[in-house]
């Protein structure tokens, strides 16, 4: 199972299109806010493929800050970060994973990539479609879980 995570994309429409069709491999897309209205737009272009998507702190529309999803025989935590403090710590978003039962921790909101496992939890943020903080570039993020239920995370750096 190949799943796609994003987050960020501020409004760029054509950034967002340009990863799912370049990603059209995946099982599964998730937007971790911060771009909504782009989200909502691009996955009616793409009837066949599951996109999931929440919230962000800059999103104005009245929808779910953090999901739970089941994929590749794990459960995955979904939220967009701010209200976890993420910028400065991820004890209280792999607290909330946990108590969830989930494995995998997805969240944006720092506009800077990072794949860790701690403690048997792995955690991606996929860093910042349009808007990269540090020296970073445009990224996203791919998830593959195998048959055999092994997981792996990479971080793309946006070409385009």
């Amino acid at each position: 199972m190949k799943i796609t995570v994003v987050s960020d994309s501020h409004r760029n429409y054509h950034r967002l299109k340009q990863v799912v069709e370049s990603n059209m491999d995946s099982d599964l897309f998730i937007h971790l806010g911060d771009g909504m209205l782009e989200v909502i737009d691009v996955s009616k272009l793409f009837p066949h493929k599951d996109f999931v998507f929440v919230r962000g702190n800059t999103d104005f529309i009245t929808y779910k800050e953090e999901r739970v999803v089941s994929a590749g025989g794990y459960r995955l935590f979904c939220t967009h970060g701010h209200n976890y403090n993420v910028s400065w710590e991820l004890d209280s978003v792999i607290r909330r994973a946990h108590s969830k039962r989930c494995k995998i921790v997805l969240f944006g909101h720092t506009h800077v990539y990072k794949t860790e496992c701690i403690n048997g939890m792995y955690i991606m943020n996929p860093g910042s479609l349009d808007r990269p903080r540090g020296k970073n570039r445009p990224s996203y993020g791919t998830i593959t879980i195998s048959e055999s239920g092994t997981v792996s995370m990479n971080i793309i750096a946006f070409k385009g």
